[in-house]
This record gives structure tokens, C-alpha cells and sequence, in this order.
């Protein structure tokens, strides 16, 4: 009887799958209405926030020093001037959230998203 599963296992069992679907649901509605932007940051100081829409295709050169590819709904540090490329090997951003950081040249390009509707309510 020690290896055998009881009726009450499959309760348990049933109800952390439908829980683990339910949040899964959840989470993936809530990320369909963002709108994401792209936000290049230099010295502290926002250089330029772009919208990413499917549309999207620019380069944006700063001094020589990096180069940000946008293109669609991603991001991504093309070149740096810098020895140790990891803003480079970072790799193209897809989400809200996701930063590339290039720290010689203090450069940051981060995507930021913004929804219309209401995150939560208090009472």
C-alpha cells in the first residue's frame, strides 16, 4: 500500500495543475495589450523614447560610441566602442523589463511598457 496513489492524491494533483493553468492564463493576457517603448539613456539623460510598434525600423548612432538597432518590436545594442562587448552580447529585447547596459560609455537602452488599463484595485 506504501506505492500506491490514494483518490485524495488525485485532488491534489488536479487542483495545483488547474492552478498552475489558471496563472498561466493570466499571464499571458496581460501581456498582450502593452504597448512597449524603447528608452536610450546617456548620462543619466533620457536621449530618446521610441515606440515599438511592428513598423518600427531605425538606427540610432550615438557619437560612435554605440549604435541601437530597433527594429519591430525589439531592441538591440549593435556595436560599442568598449572592450568587453556585454552590452552587445546582451542580445535583442523583446520585453518590458529587459535592459542592455554598456557602462564605459554609460549608455542604456532599456524597454519599458505601458498598458491602458488598471493594474489592480484597493479597497
Amino acid at each position: 500500500m506504501r506505492g500506491r496513489l490514494k483518490w485524495g492524491d488525485f485532488v491534489i494533483i488536479g487542483i495545483v495543475l488547474l492552478l498552475a493553468a489558471a496563472l498561466t492564463a493570466v499571464l499571458a493576457a496581460g501581456t498582450q495589450g502593452d504597448r512597449l517603448y524603447a528608452e536610450i539613456w546617456q548620462d543619466n539623460q533620457l536621449i530618446e523614447r521610441v515606440a515599438l510598434t511592428d513598423d518600427t525600423d531605425r538606427t540610432i548612432d550615438l557619437d560612435g560610441h554605440n549604435v541601437i538597432v530597433l527594429s519591430g518590436k525589439s531592441a538591440r545594442m549593435e556595436s560599442a566602442d568598449c572592450r568587453d562587448q556585454v552590452c552587445v552580447r546582451t542580445g535583442t529585447l523583446t520585453r518590458a523589463g529587459q535592459v542592455a547596459v554598456c557602462l564605459p560609455n554609460r549608455v542604456v537602452l532599456k524597454i519599458v511598457g505601458e498598458t491602458g488599463e488598471i493594474d489592480a484595485i484597493v479597497s
